[in-house]
């Protein structure tokens, strides 16, 4: 009996063994699908994170070549801009020059004629007009020193009176009035001073004006 009794114990122990490792093996087979599934779960991953990437690669390329162009762009109008602002100046100049001589010439009455003009002041550019026109060394008012040969001294009146009422010009200073022979002719010569207004600046950019009540 002893003997029959130990060999089902051994048997028992034996199974119970078989049922334990069958358990550890199932239990890490399971583990090895779980691994299996997550490893499988992170390469598609992956690989879509990759596709991602390439995408946003090709595109970021794409835009660096538009952003590139634009730097370009901006560092040629960088460099344009000096030239446009000092032509935009210089236009401004002699617009002015040329709005004031013409002022001058269409306060002219008949038989009057202008033989020299001289600009001055603070205005670097200067518009020709009329048969003769130089520029002078700049003083701190823009004027036009004005020469010319009239009939008499009451043309000459009439003029500066004209010029008086034009509203680009400020006033008018007489130097001289000479009487002269211009041919067989009996003639003035006589040279003034036209001063002129100054061009109202440009308002400032985000401004705002403001009106007192």
């Amino acid at each position: 009996m002893p003997s029959i009794n130990m060999v089902a114990l051994r048997r028992a122990e034996k199974r119970r063994q078989e049922n334990n490792i069958r358990k550890i093996v199932y239990a890490i087979l399971g583990e090895i699908g779980v691994f299996v599934l997550l490893l499988t779960f992170m390469s598609a991953r992956m690989f879509s994170i990759n596709g991602h990437i390439g995408d946003m690669d090709g595109k970021l390329q794409k835009l660096q070549s538009k952003v590139t162009q634009i730097q370009g762009l901006q560092q040629e109008t960088s460099k344009l801009l000096p030239k446009v602002t000092t032509l935009a100046s210089a236009k401004s100049d002699t617009l002015f020059w040329y709005d004031s001589i013409y002022a001058v010439t269409r306060s002219l009455p008949g038989r009057t004629w202008l033989t020299a003009i001289t600009t001055q002041g603070s205005t670097p550019s200067a518009a020709a007009a009329g048969p003769a026109v130089t520029a002078a060394p700049a003083d701190s008012d823009p004027s036009l020193s004005v020469a010319g040969i009239a009939m008499n001294q009451s043309s000459v009146g009439e003029a500066m009176l004209h010029m008086n009422h034009e509203p680009s010009l400020d006033h008018v200073d007489l130097a001289y009035v000479q009487s002269q022979k211009t041919g067989k002719t009996d003639t003035v010569s006589f040279q003034m001073t036209v001063h002129l207004k100054q061009p109202a600046a440009p308002p400032a950019k985000g401004g705002t004006d403001v009106q007192k009540s």
